[in-house]
C-alpha cells in the first residue's frame, strides 16, 4: 500500500492544482441507470481449464458518481475534455489449483481475485481519449500495484444503434502483483516439486474492443473481447502455458 499511496498522492495533487480554478460539469439529474448480466468466457494463460463466469453488471454516470461494469467511483473533476476519477474495480485474475492440468500444479496455493482502488485521468481530444490509471490491491491478496496508459475511441453505426469502443494500451504490474499471481514460493516448491519462481515487475500490451447494439429504447446487447500479451516475467512462470490472456464477454442491459 505504501508503494501506491506516494505516487497516487502526487498524481492527485497535480490534478487538484490543475483543476482548482476550473468549473466541473453540473450533476446530471437525468442520468439513467442500466442493469444487466454478462457471461464471461475466460481463456487465461494459466495451465488450467478455461472457465465461464456469469455476473451482474450496472452502468450509471451523473457527472459525480459513476458505475461502469466492474468499476465504480467518484469524479473530483469532470468537464467536456477532462475526467479525473477516484476508482474501485474488480480484478478477476485468479488461479484455482483444482482446475490445474497437472498433479503438481494442483498442489499449489490458490491465487484469488481481488478489488483494486486508485485514480485515473483521461484527456478527451478529437483523436480519442488518452488515459493514465494507477491502482493497488485493496484486499491485501497480493498487495500489488498496477498502472496503465491507454488510448480509447468510440464509433457509431446503423443510425447510432451500434456503438464500438476500441481501447489499446500498456499495463504495468509491480513485483508484488506478479509474485502473487505468477510466482512459486519455496514452500510450494518443496511440497510439489515445482521449481521456485520469483517474478519481477513487467509491462504488457493489451487491446480491448467492445460493441453494443440498441435493441430498443430500453434494451441493449453487447459483446467485448480483451486480449493481453504476457511479458516474459509472467510467461516464464511454471503456472503458465500460454502467452495470451483472453476474456470474451456477452450480455445485455436494461435501462430504467
Amino acid at each position: 500500500m505504501k508503494q501506491f499511496f506516494a505516487p497516487c498522492l502526487v498524481l492527485a495533487s497535480m490534478l487538484g492544482t490543475t483543476f482548482a480554478h476550473a468549473a466541473s460539469m453540473p450533476v446530471d439529474t437525468n442520468a439513467r441507470f442500466k442493469l444487466g448480466l454478462n457471461a464471461s468466457i475466460n481463456h487465461y494463460a494459466y495451465d488450467k481449464d478455461n472457465d465461464v463466469t456469469i455476473m451482474p453488471q450496472a452502468f450509471y454516470d451523473n457527472n459525480r458518481f459513476y458505475i461502469e461494469g466492474s468499476e465504480a467511483g467518484y469524479y473530483p473533476y469532470k468537464d467536456a475534455q477532462n475526467e479525473w476519477r477516484l476508482t474501485a474495480s474488480y480484478d478477476s485474475r485468479s488461479f484455482d489449483p483444482d482446475d490445474a492440468s497437472t498433479a503438481a500444479l494442483k498442489g499449489l496455493d490458490e491465487r484469488k481475485w481481488s478489488a483494486m482502488v486508485g485514480t485515473s485521468y483521461m484527456r478527451i481530444t478529437p483523436y480519442g481519449g488518452f488515459k493514465v490509471q494507477l491502482e493497488t490491491d485493496a484486499l491485501g491478496r497480493s498487495d500489488g500495484t498496477s498502472a496503465k496508459v491507454a488510448h480509447l475511441s468510440r464509433f457509431k453505426a446503423m443510425d447510432d444503434k451500434i456503438t464500438i469502443y476500441p481501447e489499446l494500451g500498456l499495463q504495468w504490474y509491480n513485483d508484488k502483483y506478479n509474485n502473487y499471481y505468477f510466482g512459486v514460493s519455496e514452500q510450494e516448491s518443496r511440497r510439489t516439486g515445482i521449481k521456485a519462481y520469483n517474478a519481477d515487475s513487467s509491462i504488457t500490451p493489451y487491446v480491448n474492443v467492445s460493441a453494443s447494439y440498441a435493441i430498443s429504447p430500453r434494451w441493449s446487447a453487447f459483446i467485448s473481447q480483451h486480449l493481453e500479451y504476457l511479458s516474459d516475467e509472467q510467461k516464464d512462470s511454471p503456472l503458465v502455458d500460454n502467452r495470451v490472456d483472453s476474456k470474451t464477454k456477452i450480455g445485455f442491459n436494461y435501462q430504467f
